[in-house]
C-alpha cells in the first residue's frame, strides 16, 4: 500500500497507481488514485472490485485507496487490461 501511496504522489495528482504481485501463489493488487483523477470519478475500490473479479477473488477500499487479491494469477494481464479500459 505504501508503494502504490508512493507512487501516487510522484505522478501528480490526475494519477492512477495500479500495482499488481503475487504473495503466496495468490495474486494481490493495490490501486491508489490521485486527487484529481478522483475528482473525475475514478474510484479505488471500484477499480480493485473488477480487477479482483477477475482474479478470482474481492477486495474493497476507499475512493483513493484500496486492495484485492484472488486465486489466479494467469489471469493478471486480464485484470490490468479491465484497469487500463476503466481509466481510458
Amino acid at each position: 500500500r505504501q508503494m502504490a501511496v508512493q507512487i501516487r504522489e510522484r505522478a501528480g495528482a490526475a494519477s492512477v497507481a495500479a500495482i499488481f504481485g503475487v504473495v503466496s501463489a495468490k495474486p494481490m493488487l493495490v490501486v491508489a488514485v490521485g486527487a484529481e483523477a478522483k475528482a473525475a470519478g475514478t474510484r479505488a475500490g471500484e477499480l480493485v472490485k473488477v480487477a479482483s473479479g477477475i482474479l478470482g477473488g474481492g477486495g474493497g477500499g476507499k475512493d483513493d485507496l484500496a486492495q484485492g487479491g484472488g486465486s489466479d494469477v494467469s489471469a493478471i494481464p486480464a485484470a490490468i487490461a479491465a484497469i487500463t479500459g476503466a481509466i481510458s
